[in-house]
């Protein structure tokens, strides 16, 4: 299966969310090769072969992503670098 989907609880302001949000969606385009564009409080990225959403709330952020078939073999592979990432923004 192609799909990644991450969520993660947080206390963060309105402000501190907003900065990782940005931050998280910067990193995740350099690395990816990722075109964004913001549309509310959603972040939608997407490249040849992926498509996802970064979309944070009040109380947690959620990421999903839908890899195409040839990005399929390394799914777990980004899944675990999203998570770090994420994980580390969070400062856990």
């Amino acid at each position: 299966m192609g799909s990644i989907h991450i969520a993660r609880s947080h206390r963060l302001s309105a402000a501190e969310l907003d900065t990782l949000v940005d931050d998280l969606s910067g990193q995740l385009a350099q690395e990816y090769q990722l075109r964004i564009q913001k549309r509310g409080d959603a972040v939608h990225f997407s490249r040849n072969g992926a498509r996802g959403t970064l979309l944070p709330g009040p109380s947690h952020v959620e990421i999903t992503l839908e890899l195409g078939f040839l990005l399929r073999p390394f799914r777990d592979g980004i899944h675990q670098a999203i998570e770090r990432q994420l994980d580390a923004l969070l400062g856990g």
